[in-house]
């Protein structure tokens, strides 16, 4: 008999009762048990406890209870918990155990395929690892032998690449995993791996707080073909000090200057705006850089926000901004790895986990040698299952191929700047996108899309015509009689491939023929003796 044991004590020093936190309306003990037994193979539920409350539960899901002592509750190796656990059994019958930590709750493994895997090669001892090698809680399968210590183990491993909770962080990515994935709705509208790249035409303030310049921006980008418009939303006193000087282009001017000249619009102007977009098919956001901005902005029903590079460090501000329980688009240029971690932790913290990370660079143009798409490569390892997009700096080029790029790497929104006129000045045009280029970029976009494909390997269906035509079939290159050995040079290869494939001619030499073979007839298995 295999039997399953679930090694559940009731403290956890980093996150508390732990293993009784709720996903999808069940614990993660709750989780753990049906896991177990959706498996074919394993014919008993032990929970190993220490806790009345984990008892209980355990025993209202049908499973048996193991108490263990409290020097078993401590930092024991699980090893001690399994063998205890198959010694309370009396032993009798039992060839393996199947260890189930419950803090793995978005396991992806197969208990079945891994116990038979066991099985096959005679495996003693078999723990899961994560995408990294690392060793992991998911499934360990331990043979009697390997439990009583009778030989050294033969050990093998195999890859879950699930969470690891050791924190409420960690409990939030497996909450995100298991309700929702990386799914992200925005105004109705879905983010997925797999839905159409999201496209931004970053107004900024390049409106230059003309109500009537920004409805021909958004007439603009709708026809374009943008899938939303982003403003940014600020007041100048509350971004800069007084002597704060401009660091973009080659202006020499105090940042106060600049911004006071930008902020004027309130909630009268975002509503009319947002409103506006929605008529025009696009969803209307904004770049809130203070407390009462964000406030006026979700108080006016703005669907997601959007937080820039330069607030990474203000964990305050994206705590509160998070607190909307909105989507969150988070730009991470010139942010260390550790400050890009603790903005993240701060967010699903919150218990948000509708989170898109995007990869950007912190220049105002960014030449093309310095916009490091690699990053976004980066950031697809670090923070597995977050949706990705480009907030992209670079200044426009004649066929605005570049964003294309960062889909093919993985990005799901493009984030570009955009004015109606590039030869404006006073806010960002000179390395903003026109119209014109926007419709480039969108074609562009979608052309990648298309050709990307979904990446599996094998003939598609717009293949088969050519594959059928232009692989070759085993042939006879002169006649052969009725009886006689086949030997190679007496066999060809040519189109088309109706006959026997060619990789199959070591088998077809040495064998009689069956009937007699004119000169480029293709070979079929009848024509063999057999």
């Amino acid at each position: 008999m295999i039997v399953a044991v679930i090694p559940a004590k009731k403290d956890s020093k980093r996150l508390p009762n732990k293993n009784i936190l709720r996903i999808n309306g069940k614990s993660l003990l709750a989780h753990t048990v049906e896991f177990a037994r959706a498996s074919k193979k394993i014919g008993k539920i032990i929970v190993s406890t220490d806790s009345d409350e984990i008892a209980g539960q355990a025993t209202g899901l049908g499973a048996e209870v193991v108490r263990r002592s409290a020097e078993l509750a401590g930092e024991t190796p699980l090893l001690r918990v399994y063998e205890h656990a198959w010694r309370q059994l009396g032993e009798k019958g039992v060839t393996h155990i199947v260890g189930i930590q419950p803090d793995h709750p978005d396991r992806k493994i197969n208990p079945d395929v891994a116990i038979e895997y066991v099985i096959e090669k005679n495996i003693d001892d078999l723990f899961t690892v994560d995408r990294c090698g690392r060793r992991n809680g998911s499934l360990r399968i331990l043979s009697v032998g390997a439990l009583r210590g009778e030989s050294y183990p033969y050990s093998a491993s195999m890859m879950d690449d699930c969470t690891n909770i050791h924190s409420l962080y960690d409990y939030f990515v497996a909450k995100r995993n298991m309700e929702s994935g990386e799914r992200i709705n925005i105004a109705e509208r879905e983010l997925s791996s797999e839905s159409p790249v999201f496209v931004v035409a970053e107004a900024a303030c390049n409106h230059m707080c003309d109500i009537r310049l920004a409805r021909k921006m958004i007439d603009e980008a709708a026809d374009a073909g943008a899938d939303a418009i982003k403003f940014q939303t600020y007041k100048a006193e509350k971004l800069v000090t007084k002597d704060a000087v401009a660091f973009w282009g080659k202006d020499t001017i105090r940042q106060i200057d600049y911004y006071r000249r930008l902020d004027r619009f309130g909630m009268e102007e975002y509503a009319k705006l947002f409103r506006y977009a929605k008529k025009k098919g696009l969803i209307g956001f904004s770049s809130a850089f203070d407390f009462e901005s964000s406030d006026m902005l979700n108080d006016i029903g703005m669907p997601v926000f959007k937080i820039a590079s330069c607030e990474i460090p203000n964990l305050r501000f994206i705590r509160h901004v998070a607190g909307y329980g909105k989507p969150i688009m988070l730009s991470t240029g010139a942010s260390k790895p550790a400050e890009i971690d603790r903005a993240v932790e701060t967010i699903f913290g919150t218990g948000n986990t509708q989170l898109i990370l995007m990869a950007c660079t912190l220049s105002y143009p960014t030449q093309q040698q310095d916009a490091n798409f690699m990053r976004l490569t980066t950031l697809k390892h670090r923070y597995p299952g977050v949706l990705l997009g480009l907030s992209d700096h670079t200044e426009p080029e004649e066929n605005m191929v570049i964003p294309s790029v960062a889909v093919a790497l993985g990005a799901r929104v493009i984030e570009k700047h955009y004015t109606s006129d590039r030869t404006m000045v006073g806010s960002g045009h000179f390395f903003s996108v026109d119209p014109a280029g926007m419709r480039k970029m969108v074609d562009n976009i979608r052309i990648t899309e298309r050709v990307l494909g979904d990446g599996v390997l094998g003939v598609a269906d717009c293949e088969r015509k050519a594959f059928s035509s232009a692989r070759r079939s085993i042939v006879a290159e002169v006649p052969i009689k009725k009886g006689e050995v086949i030997e190679f040079e007496m066999l060809g290869t040519k189109r088309p491939a109706t006959g026997l494939d060619a990789s199959m001619i070591d088998s077809v030499v040495g064998k009689k023929a069956g009937c007699d073979i004119s000169r480029e007839q293709q070979i079929t298995l009848d024509m063999l003796e057999t």
